[in-house]
């Protein structure tokens, strides 16, 4: 429990870190980005579901402790009879035995130590599992906040435009009621109101989904009326630590998923050694104690007799493999496939680790020069079209022209928005994949 205190207290500073612009109380309906992972973290059912397998496999090591234990088991055994109808005796009897036996494996080929040793490792693995699925439920909880955010700043866009559509289609059917531009201006323009209508429509329906999806990873039934906000963060200041090697080398040490399978390996070699054990004899220790009592009763006489006794016995028990119709080798050679294959898998999500960072790292960077190249692009269509308003003012310029740098602008805007929240989530997406998201991070001088 201390442990899972500590891991979700540093989940929690990790997002404040990532995410120091958003606050806000629960109650008010304005999540943060930590809130929402906490709620996921706490709702997420294949979470719940590893956690259970970590549980089940604690159990499993103890049953297989419990081995090395003695096995006690003990007897009773009572039996009223009648010597009635018999032609020599006319009487009752009554008889009670019971009796303690213990046994005890002394060796049975090493089989005990490899269990438990198997066990052990199994018990690692799902605890790595569970980390790693905590990891993820992280991850996609924050993607799914960012794009809750993204299609937020994208229904403003859509707002103003409308708004700027609205107001324009008022002064130019001014303009023609004036007799001043012909009607195709006044037609062109209620279709581009008309669209940028739409717009809005389909950036609130995507909205909707967002949220949804975003509702379902918190275990919320409903997320009307709640707020989210835009992370606000320099990352720049990692940007010196991001080596595709260095990061290969950490995710080889700290991934979770991949720490599993290579216990699960460990596990499947210990499986080899106790599959093994068959080869070699077993030996019991087996020691006991009984007693009974017997009395009888003689009508004829009125006379009772009875008899009592206790016995002990210690000895050893020693059995032999001499032919088990070769179930030991095949025992040990399915073992031995069973080691190869997680080990084949181990490779295999090394070789998947390496392309995730490398393509981690470079939509990063891309993300990085995505920016700069968005904002430029905002910037002068900004200008070109405060250059084309005046001149369609003074009818040096159509409203064709217009109309076109006005939606370059519009989707300069949203391809900035965008940017800025694939850079983010191409930032987490490589902590992600180096396998330290909510462990460690490189923004330890922000937290202090």
């Amino acid at each position: 429990m201390t442990a899972k205190i500590i891991f979700i207290c540093l989940v929690a500073l990790f997002l404040c870190g990532v995410c120091p612009g958003i606050t806000g109380a629960f109650e008010n309906r304005e999540i943060s980005l930590t809130q929402a992972v906490l709620l996921a973290v706490e709702n997420n059912q294949d979470l719940k579901t590893a956690k259970n397998n970590v549980r089940y496999s604690t159990l499993t090591l103890e049953k297989e402790k419990n081995d090395y234990l003695p096995l006690v088991t003990g007897t009773l055994n009572t039996s009223p009879e009648s010597d009635y109808g018999q032609s020599w005796s006319y009487g009752t009897a009554y008889a009670a035995d019971a009796g303690v036996a213990a046994n005890l494996n002394l060796f049975n080929g090493f089989e005990d130590e490899a269990s438990v040793e198997s066990a052990r490792h199994e018990l690692s693995s799902y605890a790595y599992e569970a980390v790693r699925q905590e990891q993820q439920v992280i991850f996609d909880t924050v993607s799914a906040y960012l794009s809750v955010v993204k299609q937020l700043r994208e229904i403003d866009i859509a707002r103003e435009n409308l708004a700027y559509n609205s107001q324009k289609e008022k002064e130019i059917k001014a303009f023609y009621d004036a007799g001043k531009i012909p009607v195709i201006d006044l037609y062109q323009q209620q279709a581009e109101t008309a669209g940028a209508r739409s717009d809005l429509i389909a950036a609130e329906n995507t909205l909707k989904v967002a949220e949804l999806e975003l509702a379902n990873l918190m275990g919320m039934g409903d997320f009307d009326g709640v707020d989210v906000k835009m992370p606000e963060i320099d990352l720049s200041v990692v940007a010196t630590e991001l080596n595709i090697n260095s990061l290969i080398q950490t995710a080889f040490q700290t991934r979770a998923d991949l720490l599993a399978l290579e216990k699960s390996v460990s596990a499947k070699n210990s499986g080899i050694k106790e599959a093994e054990s068959g080869r070699y004899p077993t030996v019991d220790l087996n020691a006991g104690v009984t007693g009974g009592y017997a009395n009888q009763y003689d009508e004829i006489s009125g006379s009772y007799t009875g008899r009592d006794n206790v016995d002990s016995y210690v000895g050893l028990t020693i059995s032999l493999p001499v032919f088990d119709k070769h179930l030991t080798r095949i025992r040990v050679g399915q073992a031995q496939i069973d080691k190869q294959t997680a080990i084949l898998s181990l490779e295999k999500l090394k070789d998947q680790i390496r392309v995730e960072l490398g393509e981690a790292l470079a939509d990063y960077q891309t993300a990085c020069e995505s920016i700069k190249v968005a904002e430029t692009r905002l910037l002068y269509s900004g200008k070109a079209l405060e250059s084309a308003e005046q001149r369609y003012r003074v009818g040096k310029s159509s409203l064709t022209e217009l109309i076109q740098i006005r939606s370059d602008m519009v989707e300069a805007r949203n391809n900035t928005i965008e940017a800025q929240i694939d850079k983010k989530q191409k930032f987490v997406s490589i902590f992600f994949y180096r396998g330290d998201l909510g462990l460690s991070h490189p923004l330890g001088k922000e937290l202090s």
